[in-house]
């Protein structure tokens, strides 16, 4: 699931290495352009999302943050770079010039994935923490923004997800099984490109809010155009099979329990700044 962009690969790498990030956050440029060969500007946009430095700064911050908050700033880096990216493909599908341009409709989905899964893992009622130490986090994979073109302009989740499976491949390229929750259709599992399947099964009792109230376990979570459906709150939300959407829409998956807040972790002294330590 390379990339043809070494940013989005390098974004990747550093969302599930601690090692990566660490030396990424001490000694931004070694690493980043001279193994995985990113530009100059590409590595000067990336140092100042996650580190907040500003334009002069000749070296790391003194203290340095938890790295999930450095992590934080690296999804919202990935997630604006694979929005964007999935329209530049849609413009070109909608190109004017082109005898089907109105009469066909763009839309892309993303889906987000765990890592270090040599064959099937179970994450019902597991909660965030699980999926981070284990499998390097819900964004530790990004597939591509596989984009298909129909003729309905407001399709479902659903309708658009199939047809990706039909037009990428022989084979499906993410499979998935569903659970029937009060005649709703909610997603259990996905097998990525058919190999493993990782499963959150929405039916469990813990998933249950009237008898488990403080339930916070990780779900299959779509997203549209990065955004969480504005129209829908709380319980469990609006099933995929009957979410529409708009000509030009960018759905997005990821295993994770929603954080209601953000908090904010210890500072420790940077190791590695010979001139802090100066």
């Amino acid at each position: 699931m390379k990339s043809n962009s070494k940013l989005l690969n390098y974004v990747s790498h550093l969302l599930s290495d601690d090692d990566a990030l660490r030396t990424f956050l001490v000694d931004p440029i070694t690493e980043a352009e001279g193994i995985h060969g990113i530009t100059k500007a590409e590595r000067a946009v990336l140092r100042r999302t996650i580190a907040h430095l500003s334009n002069n700064s000749a070296n790391g911050y003194t203290v340095s943050r938890h790295l999930g908050s450095y992590r934080r700033s690296l999804r919202l880096l990935q997630n604006v770079l694979h929005n964007v990216g999935s329209k530049m493909v849609q413009d070109v599908l909608t190109d004017p010039q082109s005898e089907n341009a109105t009469a066909l409709y763009p839309f892309s989905v993303v889906y987000n994935l765990p890592s270090g899964s040599n064959g099937p893992v179970d994450f019902t009622c597991k909660g965030n923490d699980f999926v981070d130490q284990n499998y390097g986090g819900p964004y530790a994979i990004s597939t591509p923004a596989y984009t298909v073109q129909l003729s309905n302009q407001n399709p479902t989740i659903k309708e658009v997800m199939d047809e990706v499976n039909k037009q990428y491949f022989s084979s499906p390229v993410m499979p998935y099984t569903t659970v029937t929750i009060d005649g709703d259709l909610y997603v259990k599992s996905f097998t990525p490109l058919s190999v493993y399947e990782l499963t959150a099964d929405l039916s469990n009792s813990c998933y249950d809010l009237t008898t488990n109230p403080s339930a916070d376990y990780v779900f299959w979570f779509y997203s549209i155009n990065g955004r969480a459906n504005p129209n829908t709150s709380g319980s469990i939300g609006t099933s995929f099979a009957d979410q529409n959407l708009n000509s030009g829409d960018t759905v997005f998956w990821q295993l994770i329990a929603p954080d209601a807040t953000y908090g904010f972790q210890p500072c420790a002294i940077t190791s590695g700044n010979k001139y802090v330590k100066k």
